[in-house]
């Protein structure tokens, strides 16, 4: 594990990709809140209009559309909590164990709260 504290430029860093990510992601669900209710919107017309085969599409780009936005919304959670870690202090220090995430996991994951061995524990356990 690398034990090495992040520097100030590499939190300046990783804060600024944490604040891009964020800005993204609220992008891309409101993008996906458009889209569903446009899609409700003329889902009455369609209905009527349309075969079995076009309403099982619209099901199935419903389901993947709604499976991103929980997606992007949990993603946005963990920035939005790293963003938190990074304001308190404690950012870079394991949720789990307070042992150091690690500069190069968080380089890759700067929203990564654990640090690999607690992740790989909570996979296990069958969290996130």
């Amino acid at each position: 594990m690398n034990t090495t504290p992040l520097s100030d430029s590499q939190r300046e860093q990783l804060r600024g990709a944490l604040e891009q990510r964020k800005q993204q992601l609220l992008a891309e669900l409101g993008e996906a809140q458009r889209d569903t209710l446009a899609v409700a919107t003329n889902r009455a017309d369609a209905e009527r209009l349309d075969d079995r085969k076009d309403q099982a599409d619209r099901m199935a780009q419903a389901t993947v559309r709604d499976a991103e936005a929980t997606r992007d919304h949990d993603e946005l959670v963990a920035v939005r909590a790293a963003l938190a870690r990074l304001a308190d202090g404690s950012y870079g220090e394991c949720t789990d164990c307070g042992q150091p995430v690690g500069v190069a996991r968080l380089l890759a994951q700067p929203a990564a709260a654990r640090c690999i061995a607690c992740q790989s524990k909570a996979e296990a356990r069958g969290e996130r």
